[in-house]
């Protein structure tokens, strides 16, 4: 089950952060920055504890996300498949056009997971990251939700 995720999901999503990131992960104090951020939302993927999260941010024509991270003994079931389903919904509801990340150059496997969603290079970003390794830019357009008459 996929849920919107409050400041009472710190301590989860602080651990996700830990499990699936040997290195250069979220700080506690920057993951309760995004919960308590209005312009931010964070999701969670549910069963029998969190096993996945999505941390967004909009900005002004695009949403951005900014991690997504998935309990590795969980991989490969479709999990980040419908946390990103779930980004490109917020940026149609939110009529941003756009969702755009950042994925280091080096993490192939996450670089062919998002261009199997549809997400083009849209260029690479020198030391974009502070330890030094390069990022590629990368987006999907996404049409907005028709409004009612």
């Amino acid at each position: 089950m996929i849920r919107a995720a409050d400041v009472r999901d710190l301590d989860a999503l602080h651990d996700l952060e830990e499990l699936c990131f040997a290195e250069r992960r979220f700080r506690r104090d920057h993951i309760l920055w995004i919960l308590k951020n209005p312009r931010a939302s964070t999701f969670v993927y549910e069963n029998g504890g969190v096993v996945a999260a999505l941390m967004l941010l909009d900005e002004r024509d695009l949403t951005r996300v900014l991690s997504i991270g998935v309990n590795p003994r969980h991989r490969r079931l479709g999990i980040g498949r419908a946390l990103m389903e779930v980004a490109e919904d917020e940026a149609r509801r939110k009529r941003t056009g756009e969702v755009r990340l950042e994925v280091n150059t080096k993490n192939g496997d996450a670089i062919s997971f998002y261009e199997a969603l549809g997400y083009e290079r849209l260029g690479r970003l020198p030391r974009y990251y502070s330890w030094g390794d390069d990022a590629y830019a990368m987006a999907k357009p996404v049409a907005p939700v028709a409004r009612n008459p």
